[in-house]
């Protein structure tokens, strides 16, 4: 089972409503600072609630030094800001920082603390953990591999909407690793992960759909998925454009292209 090399390049800054008291007006103004640009006064307002415990500031703190904006990049500062948010339960801060142990980022990859890491909110729900802890127990990094275990996890994140999860868990199906081959699930896992907005899995229901693989066969939502694919630079969806407007009405064409354009990733 391969799912490539994991990575820490994508560190996201949590989404957070302030509060209606106005208690939450100082993070609040840091994360209306970062949206418009001006990284160091985010700085300014998340550093004070950083130092005073706030998992949350602590958090953004360090994707503000994992990306180099308002400060010096400093991965060694922000996994440490990292540790201290997770140490207080913060699932985001503890994935981010399991990612920067697999990459290196300090100059050794280390698995091992890694996958520890990941399996404490993995075992708590966290979908994009159980999804990271499957690709290293499936590829043996940070301890014994675990096939069975991995596709357990992979399954438990494919089962909360993951749409890397759902997208991998379609290949093992389609391919019969580690499960027994079905390429009706297969399709229905790459619906899904479609759904959500994964262009790998939204090229793939276009082939399938159009050659009725595991699915029965529908031009319009072929070409609406080609379409979608194709708009976000896959080539080889371009072609597949080309093929189905060939062997379609126009009516269905236009069924397609309205369909496209009023996709929205659930």
């Amino acid at each position: 089972m391969k799912y490539g090399f994991l990575a820490a390049g994508v560190l996201a800054l949590c989404l957070l409503t302030a509060c209606d008291d106005g208690r939450d007006a100082p993070f609040s103004r840091g994360y209306a600072a970062y949206q418009q640009g001006d990284f160091a006064a985010a700085h300014a307002a998340w550093k004070p609630l950083a130092d005073k415990g706030d998992a949350r500031a602590q958090f953004n703190l360090g994707v503000l030094y994992a990306e180099g904006r308002g400060v010096s990049r400093d991965m060694a500062s922000a996994m440490r800001l990292w540790r201290l948010a997770a140490d207080q339960g913060h699932m985001r801060a503890r994935h981010n920082l399991a990612l920067a142990l697999i990459s290196g980022e300090t100059g050794i990859q280390d698995y091992a603390s890694a996958r520890e890491q990941l399996k404490i909110i993995a075992d708590a729900g966290y979908a994009n953990a159980q999804y990271s802890l499957g690709k290293l127990l499936s590829e043996g990094l940070g301890g014994p591999k675990d096939e069975a275990m991995a596709i357990a996890y992979i399954e438990q994140a494919a089962g909360q909407g993951f749409p890397k999860a759902l997208y991998n868990l379609g290949k093992l199906y389609r391919d019969g690793d580690g499960v027994a081959q079905n390429e009706e699930k297969a399709a229905a896992l790459f619906a899904e992960a479609a759904k959500h907005g994964h262009l790998r899995a939204q090229q793939r229901m276009a082939f399938r759909l159009a050659e009725g693989r595991g699915v029965a066969r529908d031009d319009v939502q072929a070409l609406k998925w080609a379409l979608i694919a194709a708009n976000q630079g896959a080539a080889d969806s371009v072609l597949l454009v080309e093929n189905l407007r060939q062997r379609m009405t126009e009516e269905q064409i236009e069924g397609a292209e309205a369909a496209a354009r009023a996709f929205v990733p659930e």
